[in-house]
């Protein structure tokens, strides 16, 4: 006899490990440039350049490219920015890391702050957090018949039956890793000024964030469509020079490219980080009005097929001894997939030394998730949005300003029949952010955050990976009393005694009259042994 099996693949960590770390440096204004008189805003971003891992250890380099606008009094242009980067080479440390493995890491600059020392010089601080872990895919054997050893080799569709033998088949639900893979989503295009817009002499700052995704798996591909939030402050090409800024969302509509990819897969994917650039084109009248972007945005895909497994419970002959060589494997199980909205909302108000809100520009934020917990009905948050509010003053010598402020949210995240030692995986956005005026020194807010979460069941499997068989120990046989008077014991099945007193289910039922195969503890069988082949 052989045993038929189907490999079915799972998934566990190799490793997971945290690194925080503080980057600061000093950078003078170069000699183009006025003094600076005060700072109105810092913006950072995390560029990643490598992320190898050796054994025990992940080597992390990249760079903290930062941008700042500052206010100066010895130009007629008083706005005025800086920009320079700070390259890092750090060892994350990790006993089980394998060396050439992918890993994944996610990156969150926590905070970036610019502090002036004198009029020449600032200092740029950031906390910077990386994640770090690797996964390993298993495959196992997975027991799903027994046939005799000759129609096995002819290969036949339709298998005999095996006198004597008796099997026992059950189901089970398993959620397989198909693969995993990581890529880039580029978005390339240009945008053009609305008429009514002056042209553009110079780009102070800008922002593109990519926002309101949506995937969807296609036929070898994978379908991600969104909006890119574009803001542009500029100096326009006019003898006032006053700020002129654009805002506007720009769609985009995506394919990645993934050769096998199915409609029947679950996806998992993770939008790790982003860089972007954004450029100044003439138009065919040669005026600069035309913005040239470019947004990448790295992504850590992960593939899944849920499946049911048809699978070889239990097995013996009544014509030989058949060993089972069972192992106990772990099994994830999609139990949940939820995409879920929060909406919050606050007013913000301007502190006292702050110039008045003549014209909000743009709003910017980001989710922080403080504190997590599954609950019996799902998993509970606790976070905040972190907002940033650029806009125009009516001071002609202080023309633009920022309001920073936080909205604290609390949210539960339905998930029926959670368990505590469910494992999930929680994705964050900001999908929209609305601020407007109430008057020159408050700003209604209303935030949409986007959660998405996929949430794992882990469970064990007990399942037949080889089998053995040898002849029939005839004087265990000779020993064993032909009639044996039988009360059933707790959790008992007819399958167990059957296998025990070497018969089977229907000789049991016809003997003793039962309708099915269902027995309760304290019933009383006779028993008949039967010895097929002698």
């Amino acid at each position: 006899m052989e045993l038929l099996t189907n490999n079915i693949q799972t998934r566990d960590t190799l490793f997971q490990s945290d690194l925080q770390i503080t980057l600061e440096d000093d950078f003078n204004v170069a000699d183009t440039k006025p003094d600076m008189e005060q700072l109105i805003k810092t913006k950072g971003n995390i560029e990643m350049t490598s992320i190898v891992a050796e054994e025990g250890k992940v080597l992390l380099k990249g760079m903290l490219s930062f941008f700042l606008l500052y206010l100066t009094n010895e130009d007629i242009r008083p706005i005025h920015s800086i920009k320079g980067q700070i390259p890092f080479e750090e060892t994350l440390n990790a006993a089980d890391a394998v060396s050439g493995k992918e890993t994944d890491c996610h990156i969150e600059l926590e905070d970036c702050q610019a502090n002036m020392i004198n009029s020449r010089k600032v200092s740029i601080r950031a906390i910077v957090s990386f994640h770090c872990c690797q996964e390993n895919i298993h495959s196992y054997p997975v027991g799903t018949d027994i046939v005799s050893s000759n129609a096995s080799r002819a290969d036949m569709e339709n298998f005999p039956s095996i006198d004597g033998l008796y099997r026992q088949f059950n189901d089970f639900e398993t959620t397989q890793p198909v693969m995993q893979k990581k890529d880039i989503l580029r978005i390339k295009d240009e945008c053009i000024l609305p008429k009514g817009k002056p042209n553009v002499d110079t780009i102070l700052y800008h922002e593109l964030v990519p926002q309101n995704l949506q995937t969807r798996i296609i036929d070898d591909g994978i379908r991600i469509l969104g909006d890119v939030r574009l803001f542009v402050l500029y100096i326009p090409d006019t003898d006032e020079r006053k700020l002129e800024y654009l805002e506007t969302e720009l769609p985009f509509d995506s394919i990645i490219s993934c050769q096998n990819c199915s409609d029947d897969l679950i996806l998992d994917i993770d939008f790790l980080d982003l860089n972007s650039s954004l450029e100044l084109k003439p138009d065919e009248d040669n005026e600069k009005r035309i913005f040239d972007y470019e947004c990448n945005l790295r992504l850590s895909l992960h593939f899944y097929r849920h499946t049911m497994i048809s699978y070889l419970k239990d097995a013996y002959s009544t014509a030989c001894s058949l060993s089972l060589q069972k192992q106990e494997i772990s099994l994830n199980c999609l139990h949940m997939k939820n995409d879920a909205v929060v909406r919050v909302s606050d007013r913000l108000h301007i502190t006292q030394e702050s110039e008045k809100i003549d014209q909000i520009c743009t709003s910017i934020g980001n989710v922080q998730i403080d504190e997590q917990e599954i609950t019996n009905n799902g998993i509970a948050l606790e976070g905040v949005i972190n907002l940033e509010i650029l806009y125009l003053t009516d001071n002609d010598s202080h023309p633009l300003a920022t309001l920073t402020g936080s909205i604290p949210f609390t949210h539960l995240i339905e998930i029926p029949d959670i368990r505590p030692d469910d494992s999930y995986e929680l994705q964050t956005g900001v999908n929209q952010i609305s601020a407007v005026m109430l008057d020159h020194e408050e700003v209604d807010v209303k935030c949409v955050i986007q959660l998405s979460v996929l949430v794992f069941t882990l469970s064990t499997q007990n399942v037949i990976q080889q089998i053995s068989e040898a002849p029939k120990d005839l004087n265990m046989l000779q020993e064993m009393p032909g009639l044996v008077g039988y009360i059933v014991d707790k959790e008992e099945s007819l399958w167990d005694i059957a296998k025990k007193y070497n018969t089977t289910i229907d000789h049991i039922m016809k003997l003793n009259g039962l309708e099915n195969d269902k027995v309760n503890a304290g019933d009383k069988l006779l028993l008949l042994k039967e010895v097929d082949g002698f």
